[in-house]
């Protein structure tokens, strides 16, 4: 069997940009297209590359935008990877980074872009319902129940958590205030605002138990990341971050998961289904929780976060919300979502919670972490396949 540290620090991040962060529907006379070339093109200009430099391109969630558009955009390199990871919504981020870092560790590809451009205005829900011929197949066992958003289904898995462990809203507000108290600094954030528990707990419920700041906002952006090999990275102008490890995957019978199948064994269902690919990721990179200076997990809704946290191993199982209430996040204990994540800052796909923990191992974060060397990234729970990234600031 291959060593499972193979990959750790062969390919690093050297580049990052993205567009401003519009509202949903602000940016839809533009497209998808021209938001990605944008982002493509900021983030080639912070690694010091020429845009037709790229050789390879990787993507995922089904991104409209093909990677074919982008080259011929750019007069680019002869395209020689062109990669697409599927998984619903942010779960399948770590899986398109992963492409491009083998890609790049094996010398398949000299320079790798991965991005995610959103346009969400683009299309309101019906008329996306009428354009698809058939509806997913794990929604045909929740939509004849009602169940057709995705916060009524994250809700139920919620409800369940509650029950068998006791987690409370207050254990909710945390993470929705830890939010807006990290964008508060960010001046590109959406909600900068501070939020208090008494506004928090005055807003009405939207799927109960969930209130307005336990849901990520709908946004149009686009966001690029430049991958290349260890051995080249000396060669760009910014400060390379390293791959220690990238993992990609979901429990077994956990299908599409939170998202209508329910066929998930009974211990999974009131978890974020990541315990299989945080054991992977830890295994490959050769690290653990003790030793993340800053975690970016996936903040779709705030509950999974609590159970984010304890997939990774940051706190037992059902421990979520005693760690988070008992001061276990923020500046002075484990700094989480430091840009404000897709709560505060804006929905990216998980994308901005790779840029922010690149700009946190560069030590050029609005709320930075001293001394930041390691970065754990968590994809989107509730769909399959899920992911996480580990990155570094030193090559190991």
């Amino acid at each position: 069997m291959a060593d499972p540290r193979w990959l750790r620090g062969r390919a690093a991040i050297v580049g990052i940009g993205s567009t401003a962060y519009g509202r949903r529907g602000e940016f839809t006379e533009r497209g998808e297209l021209s938001m990605a070339a944008e982002a493509v093109s900021a983030a080639c200009v912070d690694a010091g590359i020429a845009v037709a430099d790229v050789d390879g391109w990787s993507s995922y969630s089904m991104d409209s935008t093909e990677p074919a558009d982008l080259a011929h955009a750019f007069g680019s390199r002869p395209v020689r990877l062109a990669a697409m990871t599927h998984g619903g919504g942010g779960a399948a981020m770590g899986g398109a980074f992963l492409h491009a870092a083998m890609a790049v560790a094996t010398g398949q590809v000299d320079v790798c872009v991965v991005y995610r451009s959103i346009c969400q205005g683009k299309l309101r829900f019906g008329q996306a319902i009428a354009k698809v011929p058939r509806l997913p197949a794990a929604f045909s066992w929740a939509a004849p129940y009602g169940l057709m958003a995705a916060g009524q289904m994250f809700a139920l898995a919620t409800v369940r958590h509650m029950h068998l462990y006791g987690t409370t809203e207050e254990h909710f507000c945390r993470i929705a205030v830890n939010a807006r108290e990290m964008a508060a600094n960010n001046p590109q954030a959406r909600f900068r605002e501070l939020l208090t528990p008494n506004e928090y707990f005055e807003m009405p419920y939207i799927y109960e138990p969930l209130r307005r700041p336990d849901i990520c906002m709908e946004s149009d952006v686009a966001v690029a990341a430049v991958i290349t090999s260890a051995e080249r990275a000396a060669d760009f102008d910014a400060d390379p971050v390293y791959i220690a490890a990238a993992s990609v995957g979901a429990p077994q019978r956990f299908g599409q998961g939170l998202l209508g199948s329910y066929n998930m064994r009974d211990d999974d269902f009131a978890s974020a289904g990541q315990r299989t690919v945080a054991a992977d990721l830890y295994s490959k990179a050769g690290l653990g929780p003790a030793d993340v200076d800053v975690a970016q997990v996936y903040d779709h809704f705030s509950p999974l976060v609590l159970m984010g946290l304890e997939d990774f191993g940051f706190c037992e199982v059902g421990e979520g919300g005693p760690f988070v209430a008992g001061g276990g996040i923020g500046p002075d204990a484990l700094p989480l979502n430091t840009a404000g994540g897709h709560l505060a800052e804006v929905y990216a796909h998980g994308m901005t919670h790779v840029a922010e923990a690149v700009r946190q191992l560069r030590g050029t974060a609005a709320n930075q972490v001293a001394g930041a060397e390691v970065a754990l990234v968590v994809g989107g729970a509730g769909p399959t396949p899920t992911s996480a990234l580990m990155l570094t600031r030193e090559a190991t």
